[in-house]
């Protein structure tokens, strides 16, 4: 984790790029330098200068350029530091409330969490076991009392058939 220190120390070392450039740009430039006496060093030492204040102010446009929102990102990323070390902190202040008996106690309960699950798993388990039974002694009784129907029905049939044959007589 990035700390504010870390962060404000880097930033803080980064050289300021547009105020560096525009004095090297004001201390090469062809007004300051010193006159040769020959023509061809001179002309060289022209060009020579002419290209490197040419890139000194190129890159100094785009310093200007790139510089404000560099800027801003810089504070944001130190916003954003300070935020996180703020949470990290909170973060560790919880930690040390939980003391070691207190953490005892939130293990004591997790393992009681798990032994009621599993005591809850079984007593359904056998809740359905019981359903499932019910289920098949009641279509069991109705498969009997339909048989025993069947069998007064048929007790009446042959009482009747006897006792008319008997009054037939």
């Amino acid at each position: 984790m990035l700390k504010s220190s870390n962060i404000d120390s880097v930033l803080n070392e980064l050289p300021e790029p547009a105020e560096s450039n525009v004095d090297l740009a004001s201390t090469h430039s062809p007004k300051t330098s010193p006159k040769l006496s020959t023509e061809t060093t001179t002309s060289s030492k022209h060009q020579d200068i002419d290209c490197s204040l040419a890139s000194l102010q190129l890159s100094a446009g785009v310093l200007q350029i790139a510089e404000p929102p560099l800027g801003h990102v810089r504070v944001q990323l130190r916003e954003l530091i300070g935020r996180q070390n703020k949470i990290y902190i909170d973060l560790s202040k919880e930690k040390y409330k939980l003391d070691c008996s207190e953490v005892a106690k939130l293990n004591d309960m997790m393992n009681d969490v798990r032994r009621y699950k599993d005591k809850l798993i079984k007593i359904k388990k056998e809740m359905q076991s019981i359903y499932q039974r019910t289920k098949d002694l009641k279509k069991r009784a109705a498969n009997v009392a339909t048989c025993k129907q069947r069998d007064y029905q048929r007790k009446l049939d042959r009482q009747h058939h006897e006792e008319s044959l008997i009054g037939g007589q």
